[in-house]
């Protein structure tokens, strides 16, 4: 298992991967915090970062934006016929989890990282070169929502700690994305539905009321009051029960074994 993990990292870090997953950590930072600064008030450093992904499309478009890190690695080599080559040589169920593991660790990473270099830049590096304009005649900090509880007792954990929830997120979605292609012959459904499955969900909580459980307000928490840390957990059980039902699935019709 630890040579094919070991394989998957090596196709996965190519030079595709690392100039896209540059332009999700970076992109934000040199095209958004310029608009920003300036046409905002802005009182704490924490601030300006949930702004920054605020005014970012990445809250409307997360689950897409992850899809072409790793998630369609197995709906390609299936389409390439790669499979029939693999077969011979190792046990294709431990293959497909390799990839599994390796499709959400990568995609934990970048999504972390997304979340957490920002942080690091308007958190600890700009007080040094001072470009961010922050008003200080008046103090009136806005609530970064359901996470300023963590942000009160430090900042550093705050940035830690979102980050991780963000990144995990990220997982969780392009692990039901990568299970999907096992699924579904038709590799563009089997990626868009956990996009769809964000938008729509996202649709539905505003019309029944109950916007807390929205995937975009327990994920990206700035747009709405904070809430109790609890209502974050309530959509991520519900994809972990998706995850656990497409694998019971997959087992149970051997999929992977049939292709």
């Amino acid at each position: 298992m630890k040579h094919l993990i070991s394989i998957e990292f090596k196709k996965a870090l190519n030079r595709r991967f690392i100039i896209y997953s540059l332009a999700l950590i970076f992109l934000p930072l040199i095209i958004i915090l310029p608009i920003m600064n300036g046409s905002y008030v802005f009182h704490r450093a924490i601030d300006v970062h949930a702004q920054l992904l605020t005014k970012s499309p990445i809250p409307l478009l997360f689950p897409l934006l992850l899809v072409p890190l790793y998630a369609g690695s197995y709906a390609n080599e299936k389409k390439d016929n790669y499979l029939q080559y693999v077969r011979p040589r190792t046990i294709i169920s431990e293959y497909v989890l390799a990839k599994g593991i390796v499709n959400a660790f990568l995609t934990l990473l970048v999504a972390f990282l997304m979340i957490f270099v920002p942080f690091l830049f308007i958190q600890y590096i700009d007080p040094m070169i001072g470009y961010i304009y922050y008003e200080t005649e008046f103090f009136n900090p806005v609530s970064i929502g359901t996470f300023e509880v963590v942000a009160q007792n430090s900042v550093l954990l705050y940035g830690i700690v979102y980050s991780l929830w963000v990144g995990i997120n990220g997982a969780i979605y392009m692990t039901i994305a990568y299970l999907l292609t096992i699924c579904l012959k038709n590799k563009f459904v089997a990626l868009s539905i956990p996009f769809l499955w964000w938008f729509i969900m996202n649709f539905v909580t505003a019309v029944l009321w109950i916007e807390r459980f929205s995937p975009v307000f327990t994920v990206f928490p700035f747009s709405i009051t904070a809430q109790p840390m609890w209502t974050i957990f309530i959509p991520f059980i519900v994809l972990i029960l998706i995850i656990v039902t497409l694998i019971v699935y997959i087992k149970k019709t051997r999929k992977v074994w049939n292709e």
